[in-house]
């Protein structure tokens, strides 16, 4: 029985998972998790070698477990985006990585997008000028460390680090390269005006490649694959989380609440929004990705929890909240206690509460917490629904594991939301893509089996038509916390 892996490097984890090339079916998982580093304040860094053995002791495992009964068709990867890593010319680490959650280079950021530079590279690339993208942390490299910057032989992301130290070649998918910030969306290549102004020249950058691009092991490599498995190059995790949801059809909508979140659309050319609200990544050549991201996702609710519910579960406070009538009895919450990406794009903003007064408790805190969250969300949404009509939600993420938080997104956005029988939609999409790429089969919609759903969650209009009233509210309560910005 054939099957593929999709092998998802994640923020916090990479996890790989083994998939039946005909039912989609599950056959092993493992994942193996590590530490994000804050050398500094606003720095945050992983170790590259951390997260390439780990790759590698996932891969092993689940190899090992379908060994006998299976037959290894190729491993594709989908990756976590806007990680910088410096590397010499032997190939060694100069630098750790620098994940998207870093914010060293945030006044480069905010004057840089006021710019008329800054307007010219979004309009190319397609990504939203910020701190946590790789054209703002070059920026900070180049003024920084100017010795290290001249010193670098190559510029890579994770998935190009491990796929490098499988195969010794450095190459890039066009998805994960459209998330830096440097990588012209129309052209589909490394964009001449920013490499310009960054002083860079495209070798020191991977080989920018299909994400159905193949490469294949050599005799000896550290996961212990046999030689010429095919190694495929996949996309960038939130544009295959879209497609392992579903969501690549008119009309069809992913939200994902994970650490972070974000919500996006699937369009068939690519898009610079005129307010640079939103992103446009590359999922193929045909297809691209079009969202908002926040920083503000479950973390905010962990946040919560450890410092109001300590002793709590989860779901009883959960529970708790939907004692509470929507929208809280006039408590609001703002989530942006870690700055904000999507739709303010500002790493200074700080969130709050409005409107506390002593009727509330502390399950008035614990519902405005998850409609906040929502609410900043529903902010995202509003603009993706005016670019293309929706009327289905995929939603994933650690969050999909609470019916009450579920139902109580298809009440703020008015859609159904639908999950899939399985959270592992960056791995599932990956898979998908290296079926495709190895010629198992020629269209995505003969992937059905890969992307069912397993429950469906209504909208309560009465409700709908509340939070829609508030949301109002929201949106002009957050621009006056972006402009008390410091």
């Amino acid at each position: 029985m054939p099957y593929i892996i999709g092998c998802d490097i994640g923020t916090t984890n990479v996890k790989c998972v083994a998939f039946d090339s005909v039912s989609g079916d599950i056959l092993a998982s493992h994942s193996e998790s590590y530490e994000m580093y804050h050398p500094k304040p606003d720095w945050s860094e992983q170790d590259p070698d951390e997260i390439y053995d780990a790759a590698c002791k996932t891969i092993k495992a689940v190899v090992k477990a379908c060994k006998g009964r299976h037959k290894l068709l190729g491993i594709s990867f989908s990756a976590a985006m806007h990680g910088v890593l410096a590397l010499d010319k032997d190939g060694k680490q100069l630098t750790q990585l620098i994940i998207w959650a870093d914010n060293r280079s945030s006044d480069i950021a905010l004057k840089l997008r006021t710019s008329s530079v800054g307007k010219k590279i979004y309009f190319n690339n397609g990504t939203p000028v910020h701190a946590m993208t790789p054209v703002c942390k070059l920026l900070w490299l180049r003024q920084n460390e100017p010795q290290l910057y001249k010193r670098t032989n190559r510029f890579v992301g994770i998935k190009e680090y491990i796929i490098y130290r499988l195969t010794g070649k450095f190459v890039i998918d066009y998805s994960v390269a459209s998330a830096t910030g440097m990588f012209n969306i129309r052209e589909l290549q490394w964009d001449a005006y920013t490499l310009k102004k960054l002083g860079l020249t495209a070798d020191k950058l991977s080989t920018a490649v299909s994400p159905y691009h193949v490469e294949k092991t050599p005799a000896k490599n550290d996961a212990g694959l046999p030689e010429g498995t095919d190694l495929i190059m996949g996309a960038s995790d939130g544009c295959l989380a879209n497609l392992g949801s579903g969501a690549v059809q008119t009309g069809s909508m992913a939200v994902t609440i994970g650490t972070s979140a974000a919500v996006r659309i699937c369009f068939s050319k690519p898009y610079s929004d005129p307010l640079m609200q939103t992103f446009c990544y590359v999922l193929d050549e045909h297809t691209f990705i079009i969202g908002g991201p926040s920083n503000n996702g479950a973390v905010i609710f962990e946040w919560l929890m450890n410092t109001f519910f300590p002793k709590e579960e989860f779901d009883t406070v959960f529970e708790e909240a939907t004692k509470i009538d929507p929208g809280s009895d006039g408590l609001l919450f703002y989530p942006y206690l870690l700055g904000e990406r999507a739709p303010l794009w500002s790493s200074t903003v700080r969130g709050g509460f409005t409107g506390l007064d002593i009727q509330h408790t502390r399950a008035h805190f614990a519902r405005a917490v998850m409609e906040g969250i929502l609410l900043n969300l529903f902010g995202i949404g509003k603009i993706l629904m005016e670019m293309q009509k929706v009327d289905t939600i995929y939603a994933n993420g650690g969050f999909a594991r609470s019916p009450i938080w579920v139902q109580m997104l298809a009440d703020v956005f008015g859609k159904t939301v639908k999950l899939n029988d399985t959270v592992e939609t960056g791995a599932v999409g990956a898979a998908m893509m290296g079926l495709k790429a190895l010629g198992i089969y020629e269209h995505y919609s003969e992937m059905k089996a890969f992307t069912t759903v397993g429950q469906e969650f209504d909208p309560v209009s009465k409700v709908h038509k509340s939070y829609d009233a508030l949301s109002d509210r929201f949106v002009k309560g957050a621009r006056l916390m972006l402009a008390h910005a410091v």
